[in-house]
């Protein structure tokens, strides 16, 4: 099995009920194919970047979960299927930690401060 963090953005016309519902319905396909169930997130009201399918408004979940490779087509299939979702990504959790560590972060970063007369002599070394 590998560890996998499914993101999807619901339609904001999608009542309270109807949301709850969907997350079950998700929840309860993944543990279908012995997958388990690690986190899920609440959903939450987010403002979009741009767009999608005319809307501006969405509600994001967020569901970190294990799942034998073979069987995630299946998943992709059911949220695909599903006209309530307007977008979905699967991540897969080590790409993330190899992403993270490959990134340097920003305070080991020591900002060399330039001298003001070595930015004088590159002035004039431009303009020649």
């Amino acid at each position: 099995m590998k560890d996998y963090e499914l993101t999807y953005l619901i339609s904001p016309d999608v009542a309270e009920e109807e949301i709850k519902s969907l997350l079950e319905k998700i929840s309860d396909f993944i543990k279908s194919q012995q997958g388990i169930i690690k986190r899920a997130s609440e959903a939450s009201k987010k403002s979009l970047g741009y767009q999608i399918k005319d809307t501006s408004e969405a509600f994001m979940v967020s569901i970190d979960f294990s799942l034998n490779p073979d069987k995630l087509k299946q998943l992709e299939n059911a949220l695909k299927e599903e006209k309530k979702i307007l977008r979905h990504i699967i991540v897969i959790k080590e790409k993330i930690k190899e992403i993270a560590q490959t990134i340097k972060p920003l305070e080991n970063k020591k900002e060399r401060k330039a001298d003001l007369g070595d930015i004088d002599e590159k002035i004039e070394e431009i303009l020649k």
